[in-house]
């Protein structure tokens, strides 16, 4: 009896180490990382995207008053700098970016640009309605070609329409703007909750993961739509130079575009801990798996490939090919990276590019 007292006790007490022992569950960290996405990478970019564009209308508002090769440059540099902002959160081309009756992303950011839509505005007679306008001649573009292009000057000089339709422009910018923030801010429109509240509020993502699926599938697609879009379309097959493809053509801020996804992709992968961006990398960790350097190495061999084209997007396509090619090989290998290794350690599905071009 004794004996078998021992035994059920020493049997006991085994049981209770094992479950001592057993491995914790992994946190599922999920609706913290999309929570510190939306608010402090996205939301926080848009306020910037505001304030650079109020910066660029005061700009404008100093062009058209007084027309002079430095207020030109003032402008062209407040337009440049309004981009950064604006192509870092690329990722974020959903929703109310471009889910109607919003669609806030080809209102900012048509392009290609279409001069010939720009030019129609500035040559007619009738006033400059801007709701009666197209796409192709608001946004973004719109103005890159009254800022950029070579008779730039001499045309706010000589016709003060270009003046009133710059100032206008910018200032549909910046309601356009402020909308896509409203629609995503928690006391607006609140489109972050169909991120963070999947599963539970949102009417958009029935689960976590499908919310999670959409931020990093989007990862794929950004590296997708920059070979396609922005590198690929400026070259025929036939090897024929398409410079009109290209994004930022006037302004030759085609690659530093590209660099800025890519500073988007990294700032969600890596976070931002001073800013308050959680890692994707982190939650993978907790998971245990290990991507960190292999992430790290894709991103900066094509930041590297990147800076290997050392002329104008629009001058590589027809002298430096080999380059332009190259970059887009080895952003293939990145997106691959992110669409196999990546999203298989999340345990999600990977999706198709819904990108219309725009």
């Amino acid at each position: 009896m004794k004996r078998r007292a021992l035994f059920a006790a020493l049997s006991l007490l085994g049981g209770m180490r094992l479950v001592a022992c057993a491995p914790e569950p992994v946190p599922d960290r999920r609706r913290e990382l999309l929570r510190s996405w939306g608010s402090q990478f996205l939301l926080r970019r848009y306020q910037t995207f505001i304030e650079k564009l109020e910066a660029l209308l005061t700009a404008a508002v100093a062009l058209r008053e007084a027309p002079s090769a430095e207020l030109l440059d003032s402008a062209q540099a407040a337009w440049r700098a309004a981009r950064r902002p604006w192509k870092e959160t690329e990722i974020f081309k959903f929703g109310p970016a471009e889910e109607e009756p919003l669609r806030f992303g080809p209102k900012i950011d048509f392009w290609p640009l279409r001069p010939a839509s720009v030019e129609a505005v500035l040559t007619a007679s009738t006033p400059i309605v801007l709701d009666d306008l197209g796409a192709a001649a608001k946004g973004l573009p719109a103005l890159e070609y009254l800022l950029f292009s070579p008779d730039a000057l001499e045309g706010f000089t000589s016709l003060p329409r270009r003046g009133e339709y710059l100032e206008l422009l910018t200032q549909d910018l910046l309601v356009q703007a402020n909308g896509l923030y409203d629609a995503w801010n928690p006391e607006g429109g609140n489109y972050l909750d169909e991120l963070v509240g999947a599963g539970n509020t949102s009417a958009t993502y029935t689960t976590l993961s499908m919310a999670l699926s959409e931020v990093v599938n989007r990862m794929a697609f950004t590296l997708e739509n920059i070979r396609a879009d922005k590198l690929e379309a400026g070259i025929a097959s036939d090897g024929t130079p398409q410079p009109e493809n290209l994004e930022s053509l006037l302004s030759q801020r085609s690659v530093l575009d590209i660099e800025d996804n890519l500073r988007g992709i990294e700032l969600l992968y890596f976070g931002d801990r001073a800013r308050g961006i959680l890692a994707l990398d982190d939650y993978l960790v907790h998971r245990g798996y290990q991507l960190r350097a292999r992430v790290r190495q894709a991103l900066d061999a094509s930041l590297a490939a990147l800076g290997r084209i050392d002329l104008p997007l629009s001058t590589a396509i027809a002298l430096e090919q080999a380059l332009v090619h190259d970059a887009s090989s080895v952003l293939a290998a990145f997106q691959r990276l992110i669409q196999v290794d990546e999203i298989g350690a999340l345990s999600l599905s990977v999706r198709f590019n819904d990108n219309d071009g725009d």
